[in-house]
């Protein structure tokens, strides 16, 4: 472990946060309800005079501070409702609760069910059009849900999204299937995260500064370039705000598992505000995998005039985690007689290093009020150090595991990124009509530096019980290092048309031309390069298309189909120095949205193709000739049963197989198998429980559960990880800005695998824990 929160730095946090609160002159805050005395989330709270304002929390509070005495106006808006004035003295901090009506029983029926505010729609579709127009599925994850599950990373954010299967692997890798495929594009308030489609996983920091997380399902190259298979990941991170505000959150749980994060918003002056948060934490983890983490955030919103918007954001993050290699099983499937799930067979020296400086700018003119210019540049610095035993293997008696394969790399990652886009409105014949054209740009700069694993501790061998985990030295001298360099330039366009009060045309056309230069050159121990390699090239233009339909069948009721494509370069370099075609990918989408009163439905029919996959061939070399699919329906509900009990409930069910090769020269002898670490069935359901109007008010109990059937680690379809179900809970008490929670996960202290590498080498599933939360928001 290399860091350590210790009591005089969690103190001395704490101190600097209550600060904050010392600037404010006097505050407004209070409870928003609807007309069953529901909390409303999301609804608007402005003081009129003094242009501020903020939106109520997942409990219907909303507070601004920072307030000078006065005479305000307090205006109150939520969609469907009517909107409420109020006229008060604010002299000292004042309460004033609001209790909405709606406008009638029609329009309350259709509000949307955790209404999504216009940033995340424009993000994930470059455009200001309502998500129930438009033919795609988006699962969205707010902060008060992560706080719910008590998440710490975006694995355990996204662990309960329909249709996502989290996982990760050495330690710290985080890998993400979507539908059942593993490519996919993670974003960063809308810029890319290279990392993931040159590996298929890398580390993710600690999700203090994040305010919400969307899924956007199925392929998205048409939009955000290559790789976007399965969907995209679009993280969101806290925005500068006009008031005042500030949160807090001190963790402590199994594991010996101690976390601190603490962030605050607000106006400098009248054109400029800001977003600053911080996370700390350490654990020594579950069989002992570590691990340590420090990030910073901040963001500065300058708006020198109403129509122009510069924003500047700042991330910076240094993480470390103990290696895990897993447990060898054997051909059934289960663990050597005396093996303990509990023991850890990695060297102490084993380590995964992650560093990142991650910088964004942006820029935003709006013309009128139809149209808008937006450029965003983008430059981040990823450093991703790895040393680790990789594979165990048997000895005859099964008494000793060998560490046959220690592995090392150092990925640096420099990508620089711009997108330009314009967007516009327009009436023409009487149809309303939106669209967006853009460029995007990429550059990336990947070295991954290897060399050789040397010492005394080398390939050692240790018991299967009681073993010595040390046995001397190890260590790494660089020998050369790989470059991939890549220029992207993408052109693209999208048109949404209204064509009647019941259809929505949406049409989308993209080209990328990619072109990548990739070699190998040998480097001395201090990194000089001492010689160098022939350089493969890869030349790529290639078209992508996106097209749906929506359907407003009735007020409460919409269905859409879509059909959108994409490809990913292969950067795989033949011996001879040959490249080869991209792989290319579609899917076909019908689905259905209802939303009444307190009820909202969406579910989807998808099939998945996945074409042109290299695979190697017998006498050598490789060949585009591979073919995969995924083909499924999912459903989610969220429902409002009273003002006390909510529920949601997630089921993906998605049949991946791997298809006949093309061309009748290559047998694939795992024609037919299902694909790697896709189970074909994914469920979760949940219910909160708010005591309300009662003596415990305040109290609120929450259970929820996952399902995942039974999946195989290889395409071979040798081993498979038994399917397994999780229960989970939490009790949490409310009083004023202030949140006390206990997270109980895996109640049952089921026994479970929930990974693998090598095929057979298993991760256990952490054990019964628990997670204590300490949450203050102003």
């Amino acid at each position: 472990m290399k860091k350590h929160l210790n009591c005089k730095q969690a103190l001395l946090l704490s101190l600097l946060f209550l600060t904050f609160q010392t600037f404010a002159q006097t505050s407004l805050s209070g409870y928003i309800i609807d007309e069953n005395s529901i909390p409303v989330s999301g609804a608007s709270a402005r003081i009129l005079e003094l242009n501020i304002g903020t939106v109520s929390n997942q409990y219907g509070l909303y507070y601004i501070g920072s307030v000078n005495p006065g005479s305000y106006t307090i205006e109150i808006k939520y969609v469907g409702y009517k909107t409420q004035v109020k006229h008060i003295d604010l002299s000292k901090d004042e309460s004033v609760s609001f209790a909405l009506e709606p406008f009638s029983q029609e329009l309350a029926e259709v509000t949307v069910l955790g209404e999504k505010e216009k940033r995340e729609q424009i993000i994930l579709n470059k455009m200001d059009v309502p998500l129930k127009e438009l033919p795609v599925t988006v699962h969205g994850i707010d902060k008060a849900r992560m706080q719910e599950l008590g998440a710490i990373d975006l694995g355990d954010a996204l662990k309960n999204v329909t249709g996502v299967r989290t996982r990760n692997t050495y330690g710290g890798f985080q890998h993400f299937h979507i539908r059942g495929m593993e490519q996919f594009v993670l974003l960063v308030d809308g810029v890319r995260d290279e990392r993931h489609n040159i590996s298929q996983s890398a580390p993710s920091t600690n999700i203090a500064a994040v305010e919400r997380i969307d899924v956007l399902k199925g392929p998205s190259s048409v939009l955000f370039g290559h790789t976007a298979l399965g969907g995209i990941i679009n993280v969101l991170r806290k925005q500068p705000t006009d008031v005042f505000t500030a949160d807090f959150n001190m963790q402590y749980g199994a594991f010996n598992t101690r976390n601190l994060s603490a962030g605050a918003g607000g106006s400098i002056n009248s054109k400029l505000s800001f977003r600053t948060d911080f996370g700390v934490g350490e654990s020594v983890g579950f069989r002992g995998l570590g691990s340590s983490y420090t990030n910073g955030y901040l963001s500065l919103l300058f708006k020198p005039a109403p129509s122009h918007q510069i924003q500047f954001s700042l991330q910076a993050n240094d993480d470390f985690y103990s290696t895990d290699t897993g447990l060898p099983v054997l051909d059934d499937g289960s663990l050597v007689g005396n093996m303990s799930s509990t023991t850890r067979y990695n060297d102490p020296q084993d380590y995964l290093n992650n560093k990142r400086v991650d910088l964004q700018f942006s820029y935003r003119y709006k013309i009128n009020d139809k149209f808008s210019l937006s450029n965003q540049l983008s430059y981040f610095v990823d450093d991703i150090d790895y040393l680790s035993t990789e594979e165990l293997t048997f000895n005859a008696s099964n008494d000793s595991l060998t560490r046959t394969f220690p592995f090392y790399f150092n990925h640096q990652t420099k990508p620089v990124q711009n997108q330009l886009e314009f967007n516009g409105a327009y009436k023409l014949g009487g149809l309303e009509s939106k669209f967006v054209i853009g460029h995007s740009f990429s550059f990336l700069d990947r070295k991954t530096f290897r060399g050789n694993v040397l010492g005394e501790g080398v390939n050692a061998t240790v018991a299967v019980v009681n073993p010595m985990l040390n046995h001397g030295n190890i260590y790494v001298e660089d020998t050369r290092y790989q470059a991939r360099m890549e220029m992207v330039n993408g052109f693209f366009g999208q048109h949404w048309t209204k064509l009647t009060d019941r259809f929505k045309l949406l049409i989308a056309a993209r080209v990328d031309v990619f072109n990548g230069e990739y070699y190998t050159n040998q480097v001395d121990v201090e990194r000089n390069v001492t010689s160098e390699g022939e350089v493969s090239k890869l030349n790529l233009l290639v078209p992508t298309f996106r097209g749906g339909l929506v359907y407003d069948a009735h007020r409460t009721t919409t269905i859409y189909a879509s059909y959108n494509n994409y490809f990913k370069p292969s950067r795989t370099v033949a011996p001879n120095g040959e490249m080869f075609d991209p792989e290319r990918g579609y899917q076909g989408e019908l689905g259905v949205r209802f939303e009444i009163e307190n009820i909202a439905v969406n579910a989807a029919a998808f099939s998945l193709v996945r074409t042109n996959i290299l695979r190697g061939l017998p006498g050598g070399g490789f060949a585009n000739i591979g073919t995969g699919t995924s083909n499924g329906v999912e459903i989610d509900i969220q429902a409002k049963v009273n003002k006390s009990l909510s529920a949601s409930f997630g089921y993906c069910f998605a049949q991946t197989r791997i298809l006949r090769n093309k061309g009748d020269g290559v047998v694939n002898p795992n024609e037919g198998n299902r694909l790697p670490f896709a189970p074909e069935q994914i469920g979760n359901a949940s219910l909160i429980y708010n005591f309300s109007d009662t003596r415990l008010e305040g109290l609120s109990l929450s259970v929820g559960g996952r399902y995942v059937s039974e999946n195989f680690t290889t395409e071979a379809n040798n081993h498979a990880l038994p399917s397994y179900s999780l229960l989970d809970g939490a009790i949490a008490y409310s009083f004023s800005k202030y949140q006390l929670r206990l997270n109980v996960n895996n109640i049952t202290d089921q026994f479970y695998y929930r990974d693998a590498i090598f095929g057979n080498q298993f991760f256990v599933g952490p054990s019964r824990n628990f997670m204590t939360s300490f949450i203050a928001r102003f």
